[in-house]
Order: structure tokens, then C-alpha cells, then sequence
């Protein structure tokens, strides 16, 4: 994807025909025409005009395969923000679907007390309408891959700003969807002004290790296709390099020593289908030492961003350390793009994809937006949100070997609401790898969680908050530590029901015996049953129970009941009926 500033709506129509034949040209002109006049007195920081940015946004769109809806809302999507157009005046021109994406895109213009406030509903923003069409996450991250390309112009602080959020939202969102190259381009565009001069030393240095190991990966890629052919079996060798922030990522843990990283280059082996990777990977393994450990099968496991390859790290005769992935053409193309390789176009170019997929991978964000209006606190909602978007996953198992996914340092607790939708029966206990763990206990990879009946009542924690990582789970906690608080509240209180035959003094006797036994009543409320029983409740202070059972035998000598049910906090202390009325 190449930024250029001479680019013309023809560029634009003839990468979009290039995707996609059915592209409707004379809509996508007659969106480019009405956002020229919009922006025509407008300039970028740069000092060019500032139709500049959503001609390079639509091309990008364009690049993308996407829909004649999303390239025109690519060409108006600041209109509203930045002019005096509106959204009526979009639907009325151009469709209330093109209009859709473009409200969806645009930022509120309300005032915030805080800036977190202000991100924090905006995100909201953004979020909801991406769960009703995903297209307008798709052409967000299209205008921030162009934003992140002309930071150049922008002051200091707006660069780091820009960048951060890039990096902790944008990027993990690209990932979410599997589109590696997007996610890849968004980091390094980022880190690159975030830290320039670590981004231009470690350019070098990979530049350096390019280099020094290309010859051998070169001998080493002829020798798998001879092993390959002479098993009848065709195939493309491409030689990849991780993108600079994951080797900077990966550095962090070596000290900043680029020779500690074993996978910075990849041999990326395509073959026509996935019986084939298997065997491929017998053979090859047959014929470089395979470091131990290093195997993983994302074929029979796929990653959640929809990614599958056989991986394992190799070594040489003469020393050289490389990775091996291998998968099908199929594979390849999901892997490279994600979600986009999924859609189709039909019925007069509407676009059509899985938004059961889109969905699932983003219930954590759809919990987070719950949890907010929950505990109104922007702050945790940032904090959460870069949670349930980061791409380091956590990868175990239920009892029945169902695989379950988790953000890294996900708790037992974070595992059961990921299973469940919410713990009814507090009465459960979990373990792990079949020994006896607390539920906040932290997860590893491969882990099989059990959860299970026990006879303690599971109590909510406050510091609980603080150590699972998913938004459902905070979510329910918070649940269950207002239920409990509410539950201690009116623990204080004792509940009586009494259903009795009427009589004379009735009430008056009741009250007694409860002044008899220093019982404090607090409230009585009498109604009619019919007409010759009575419902008497009273809530009285909290007490003995063995005075209960007391009172409850006196009540049986002196008062015709038919039931009584005396609670504490909804739970039962005791339930008398009298089966022979």
C-alpha cells in the first residue's frame, strides 16, 4: 500500500476494478466530487490539499477488495466531521448505507471532562456500529494507516499520541481480524515514531542479518524443494522477516541480543492443500534437527485470528537456525488477510461476510462497553479494553478438551465466564491439570481447568477486580460483590411470613410472643387472603435461630397456622406447612 499525494480518483476506480468488476464508478465519482467541494478550501498540516487523505483512505480501501459503499464512504468519511454536511444529507445522496459507515467512522464533537472520557465514548461509538457492519472498523483502520503515514507534520506530542493508540488499539484490532499485513504496517509506521532511533538502529541490524544469512537460507530453500519434488510434491518457498516492532518485541526479552531471536526469518512453504503440509512436515523434519518444543500444530488448533500453518523452529548442518511454516494456498491467503479473504460480493454489490465470526472474536470488546456502563469509569474501560485486544493469548483446555482461548495472565475465573454466561449456584470450586486450584489462580498454556460442585459458597472479593483480565469477568464479579453487599444489608433484617386462620387479636398475640422473646419489630403489614385467612409480614431485627424454632412452636400451640416461612437474605432458616388444612 503506497501513499502518494498526485492520486486521482482514476487511481482509485482502476484499483477497485482490479478487486472487483461490479464496482459502480459512477457512484464512487459522484462521491469524490461532493467531498471536493466540501474540502476545496481545506489543507492538511502538510500544507496539501486536504482531499489528499480520503482519495489515499479510498485507495486503501480499494486495495482491501471492499465494496463500492465503503470506497465512496473512504472519499466522504470526514465530510461530516469537518464540514457542513450532515447525515441526512449523505443519506439522502447517496443511501442511508454509505451514510451508516460514514457516522460510524466520525468522532463526537461533545465536550468531555476528561480526555479518557472522551476516548472512552468514542470507542463505544465506534465499537457499536462496527457490530452492526463491520466495514466501518475496516475503513477506520484504512484512515489510521494513512494518519500514521503523515505524522511527519504533526507536532511531538501528537505523534506519541497518535502512535500509542495505535499500537495498544488499531494494530491488535487488525490482528483480531487476522490481517497480518495491516497489523504489521500500523506497528512499525508506530514504533517508528514512538521511538525513532531504536526503529533506525534495529533496521540496520536486520538489514545486517540479512546479510549474513540469506546465502544459507538460499541453499537450505533449494534443498526442501528437492526434497519436496522428489516426493511429487509442489510448492512456493517465500522468505520472510518479522516486521521491526516484533523483533523489537521479541528483543525485550533477550536483552536487546538480535542473535537470541531464533525465528527472524521464516521459510514460508505453500502447498495445494493440507494433507500435504503434514506429509511435508515429516519430511522436512527428517532432515534438519528440530529444536525441542518448538513443534505446533495451529492446523489442528487454529490461532483465534483465524491463522493455521505447521510451525517448528530447524537447525542446519552448518549451525543456521530457521523456522519453518507450513501451510496451504488456502491458509496463506487468510493468513495475509485475514477476514478479507472471506468476503464475496453479491447481489448488486452489497458485501457479504460472517458477522457470527466478527461477533465472536469481538464479544470481549461488546463486554467491556457492558462493564463500563456498569462501573462509569473511563479509566478501567482503556484499561480493559487494550486487555481484551492484545494479542498475547493463553491457550488451555476444558475437561471435555474443548480448546479455550484467553488473554495472557487470564485467571481460573476468567476461564468460568468464558464458559458460562454467569454463576447462578455460587456453590464451585475449579482445578487444575486435575489438582485443587483457587479461582485465582493464573492460567498457562496447555492447563486443563475443571470446574466443579463444592459444598462452600464461592464469595466475591474485591481485589478479584484487580486479577482477572477480561471485561465478562469483571463484569460478573461486580455483579456478585453488589448481590453479596446487598444480601449483608439485608442480613440484618429477618423476613416473616405467617398465613393463619383469622381471629380476634390475632395480630395482637403475634406481636406479643415476638416481645416475649426481646424479638425488635421493625415493620407489620396484614392483608387478606380471603375471607377467613390472613397474610401477616413483618420484618424484624436479625436474631437467633434457635429462638426462631422457639417462637415457631409457640405459634403452633396458640395461632391455626396454615404456613410460615421465616428468611434471611432470600434463604430459607425455616419453612413450616400445615399439610392437614
Amino acid at each position: 500500500m503506497i501513499i502518494i499525494s498526485d492520486l486521482v480518483i482514476e487511481d482509485v476506480i482502476k484499483t477497485a476494478k482490479r478487486r472487483n468488476y461490479s464496482i459502480d464508478e459512477v457512484l464512487i465519482r459522484k462521491a469524490y466530487e461532493f467531498a471536493y467541494r466540501k474540502h476545496k478550501n481545506q489543507k492538511r498540516k502538510s500544507g496539501e490539499p486536504y482531499i489528499i487523505h480520503p482519495l489515499n483512505v479510498a485507495q486503501i480501501v480499494a486495495e482491501m477488495g471492499l465494496d463500492t459503499a465503503t470506497i465512496c464512504a473512504a472519499l466522504l468519511h470526514d465530510v461530516v466531521e469537518d464540514t457542513n454536511a450532515t447525515y441526512e444529507v449523505i443519506s439522502k445522496k447517496f443511501g442511508a448505507e454509505i451514510a451508516d459507515i460514514v457516522e460510524g467512522v466520525t468522532k463526537l464533537t461533545n465536550s468531555f471532562a476528561t480526555n479518557e472520557e472522551r476516548q472512552t465514548e468514542n470507542y463505544k461509538k465506534l465499537f457499536i456500529a462496527m457490530d452492526k457492519d463491520i466495514r466501518v472498523i475496516l475503513l477506520k483502520i484504512a484512515d489510521r494507516l494513512h494518519n500514521i503515514t503523515t505524522l511527519e507534520y504533526l507536532d511531538r506530542k501528537k505523534q506519541i499520541s497518535i502512535a500509542k493508540e495505535t499500537l495498544e488499539i488499531y494494530a491488535p484490532i487488525a490482528n483480531k481480524l487476522g490481517m497480518y499485513d495491516m497489523k504489521c504496517r500500523l506497528e512499525d509506521e508506530a514504533f517508528k515514531y514512538l521511538y525513532p532511533d531504536e526503529y533506525i538502529d534495529l533496521l540496520n541490524k536486520i538489514e545486517k542479518k540479512k546479510r549474513e544469512k540469506m546465502p544459507q537460507l538460499e541453499k537450505i530453500i533449494l534443498n526442501i524443494h528437492a526434497i519436496l519434488r522428489r516426493n511429487r510434491i509442489s510448492s512456493i518457498v517465500n522468505i520472510e522477516i518479522k516486521n521491526v516492532y516484533n523483533v523489537y518485541k521479541k528483543m525485550q526479552k533477550y536483552d536487546g541480543n538480535i542473535d537470541e531471536i531464533k525465528d527472524l526469518f521464516v521459510l514460508k512453504i505453500i502447498l495445494r492443500n493440507r494433507k500435504n503440509c503434514y506429509i511435508s512436515t515429516g519430511l522436512i523434519n527428517n532432515n534438519y534437527q528440530v529444536i525441542p518444543g518448538t513443534f505446533k500444530d495451529y492446523i489442528a488448533s487454529p490461532r483465534d485470528n483465524m491463522y493455521e500453518a505447521l510451525q517448528s523452529i530447524l537447525i542446519n548442518d552448518d549451525g543456521t537456525v530457521f523456522e519453518v511454516h507450513i501451510c496451504s494456498c488456502d491458509m496463506h491467503k487468510v493468513s495475509k488477510y485475514g477476514i478479507l479473504a472471506f468476503f464475496s460480493y453479491v447481489n448488486e454489490n452489497k458485501l457479504f461476510s460472517d458477522n457470527l465470526f466478527v461477533k465472536d472474536k469481538f464479544l470481549g470488546i461488546k463486554n467491556s462497553i457492558e462493564l463500563e456502563k456498569e462501573i462509569n469509569n473511563p479509566k478501567i474501560f482503556l484499561n480493559t479494553l487494550k486487555t481484551e485486544l492484545y494479542e498475547d493469548e493463553v491457550y488451555v483446555f476444558s475437561e471435555k478438551g474443548e480448546l479455550i482461548i484467553l488473554p495472557k495472565g487470564a485467571t481460573v475465573l476468567d476461564f468460568i465466564f468464558k464458559i458460562k454466561e454467569s454463576i447462578e449456584d455460587k456453590f464451585i470450586a475449579s482445578k487444575v491439570n486435575y489438582m485443587e486450584m483457587p479461582v485465582i489462580a493464573e492460567l498457562k498454556d496447555g492447563d486443563i481447568v475443571e470446574i466443579y460442585e463444592s459444598d462452600k459458597e464461592l464469595i466475591a472479593e474485591k481485589n478479584w477486580l484487580n486479577l482477572v483480565k477480561t471485561a465478562k469477568a469483571k463484569s460478573e464479579i461486580l455483579k456478585m460483590i453488589n448481590q453479596d453487599e446487598e444480601c449483608n444489608q439485608k442480613d440484618k433484617n429477618i423476613n416473616i411470613e405467617i398465613y393463619a386462620k383469622d381471629r380476634k387479636n390475632l395480630v395482637l398475640d403475634i406481636i406479643n410472643k415476638l416481645k416475649e422473646k426481646d424479638i425488635n419489630i421493625l415493620s407489620l403489614k396484614t392483608e387478606y387472603v380471603d375471607e377467613i385467612n390472613v397474610k401477616i409480614c413483618i420484618i424484624v431485627e436479625k436474631f437467633k435461630k434457635e429462638v426462631l424454632e422457639k417462637v415457631l412452636e409457640e405459634f403452633k400451640e396458640n395461632i391455626e397456622l396454615l404456613n410460615l416461612n421465616i428468611t434471611k437474605c432470600d434463604k430459607k432458616l425455616i419453612s413450616y406447612r400445615n399439610l392437614s388444612k
